[in-house]
């Protein structure tokens, strides 16, 4: 059975050298693109000065290795660290444990969204476009009711800052009483691309619990 054979990414529209994923200089490479769809690459040897510093920063901000093609067939590329792209699933701390309503990360350039049965139908309505139609779709999936509870937002050291939890109260306070909260809780140092799926009036609550902490 013969070796499958390993392809370029593509060749450099000017000197039409390939482009190897792992090269050691693959991150300097730009790629061309027209109406948001790749057209061609662009090797260092060939770039401007100008085109070199647009590669450098591009490097260091933008994530091409995770790009995804959107419905129209452009390309999405997500900010180093953010997500182009929002996906319901299950997660084990939702499925386990009936404290947790709703588990949030970012996992190679994807908005991970896990809500449970048990969870608050009203979640939803914390999130900005497209987050709120993923997690109000995963939610009516899932049958869940609308709860009374009100929302208190709770900064957790130990919390990654690409996740965000909402627990019930008696889940996490020492003194186990059910003070009728659902608790938001996220890092003390939440990352700006996590924040984002928020409505701003959340980003600017989370931001002035941590200011007065």
């Amino acid at each position: 059975m013969g070796r499958t054979k390993v392809r370029p990414l593509g060749h450099c529209i000017r000197c039409t050298r390939a482009c190897w994923k792992g090269a050691a200089d693959a991150l300097r490479w730009n790629i061309e693109f027209a109406q948001g769809r790749p057209v061609g690459y662009l090797c260092p040897e060939c770039q401007t000065p100008e085109e070199n510093a647009e590669a450098e920063v591009n490097a260091a901000t933008v994530d091409y290795v995770t790009m995804a093609p959107a419905a129209d067939g452009r390309q999405m590329a997500a900010p180093v660290g953010g997500w182009h792209t929002v996906t319901a699933l299950e997660h084990p701390l939702v499925l386990v444990d009936r404290g947790v309503h709703l588990a949030l990360a970012v996992e190679a350039a994807e908005l991970r969204v896990a809500v449970g049965p048990h969870s608050d139908a009203r979640l939803y309505e914390l999130f900005a476009e497209p987050c709120a139609t993923v997690v109000r779709t995963a939610l009516e999936r899932e049958q869940a009711r609308p709860g009374r509870r009100s929302i208190t937002y709770s900064p957790m050291p130990g919390l990654g800052p690409d996740i965000v939890l909402f627990v019930e109260d008696h889940a996490l306070c020492e003194d186990g009483e059910d003070r009728g909260e659902l608790l938001f809780c996220f890092s003390t140092s939440p990352g700006p691309h996590l924040l984002a799926a928020f409505h701003p009036w959340v980003e600017e609550a989370l931001r002035s619990v941590l200011r007065a902490a």
